[in-house]
């Protein structure tokens, strides 16, 4: 799909005059050539874009710059995914190709909105977008804290403790998360980095820039302090599901001790040799059922002295 917006918003045709940011998601071959032609530049295939080294990126041909980042798609869409989105500078004039749907592209929503509406050049529409994806990871982030340590306290809660598979699984999706938001905010900041060092030639104003990467350092050290965490958490919650295993075997070790005794007893009363002439007088019972009595009792008394359990 190509959406061309021009100021304050609007959707205009391919060749408008006042076409400034073409918005290529999912394109089609068609699509792509239309902008390829309109403003003379090398538009990267999905395959292309897939196939980026870390290092080729961040690039200028002709008087094109090309920069890609990795960003998080919509949350409604499903579970979080990240893609990349190739953003070029040509001419005063922005181009997006992408394969995901962030939120900050969204004209017409969010925060960012009114950066693009009031955007004049493709640096100005550039920048709006970054800020857009940096302030929706933000966000991400500060929800990802929240449930962190919503799940911490529930944990070791001493009331009513929950089940801890489950919650395993709620840390496993944090993390994923957190991972997801770590990698975007890298990418943004080599994006910036390189933004910074060419932004005399596409009129990217060095104070928003300068303001961009420490907001998006800020967040990126917030998102690796998260780790320790996310991992202590995960080893704790291992630790107490090995402990309720530890609990269940001693359980079973204990129906052990009061049941193997009295089945080996019975087993030798009922074997019926003849030299065993006691167990047929009148008494002979009894003695049986107090030697299935004490024979447990005596082996949980070792087990107690012992502190097996």
């Amino acid at each position: 799909m190509l959406r061309v917006i021009a100021r304050g918003g609007a959707e205009v045709a391919c060749e408008a005059p006042a076409a400034l940011w073409y918005d290529l998601e999912s394109p089609t071959d068609a699509e792509e050539a239309d902008v390829e032609e309109t403003l003379g530049i090398d538009v990267p295939t999905p395959a292309e874009r897939a196939a980026f080294e870390e290092s080729a990126r961040y690039y200028e041909e002709g008087d094109a710059l090309h920069l890609t980042a990795t960003l998080l798609g919509r949350r409604d869409d499903g579970p979080f995914v990240s893609g990349a989105v190739t953003f070029i500078l040509a001419k005063g004039k922005l181009v997006t190709v992408r394969q995901v749907r962030p939120r900050a592209f969204d004209i017409g929503q969010g925060r960012a909105s009114a950066r693009l509406e009031s955007a004049q050049t493709g640096a100005d529409v550039l920048l709006a977008l970054v800020e857009g994806a940096a302030e929706r990871l933000a966000d991400l982030l500060a929800e990802a804290t929240r449930d962190l340590n919503k799940l911490s306290t529930q944990v070791f809660s001493e009331n009513e403790p929950p089940d801890l598979r489950t919650a395993l699984r709620e840390l496993g999706k944090i993390g994923a998360l957190a991972s997801l938001a770590h990698d975007s905010l890298s990418s943004l900041q080599r994006l910036l980095v390189y933004a910074r060092a060419s932004k005399g030639k596409y009129d990217l104003k060095d104070q928003r820039l300068s303001a961009l990467a420490r907001d998006v350092g800020e967040l990126e050290r917030i998102a690796e302090a998260m780790q320790p965490r996310l991992s202590y958490l995960q080893d704790a919650m291992l630790g107490l599901i090995n402990a309720t295993q530890t609990n269940v075997l001693k359980a079973l070790s204990l129906a052990t001790i009061a049941f193997v005794p009295p089945t080996l007893i019975a087993s030798i009363f009922g074997m019926n040799f003849e030299a065993m002439t006691w167990f047929r007088h009148d008494w002979g019972p009894w003695v049986g059922f107090a030697l299935m009595l004490a024979a447990p009792a005596a082996l949980f008394g070792i087990a107690k002295w012992r502190r097996w359990f």
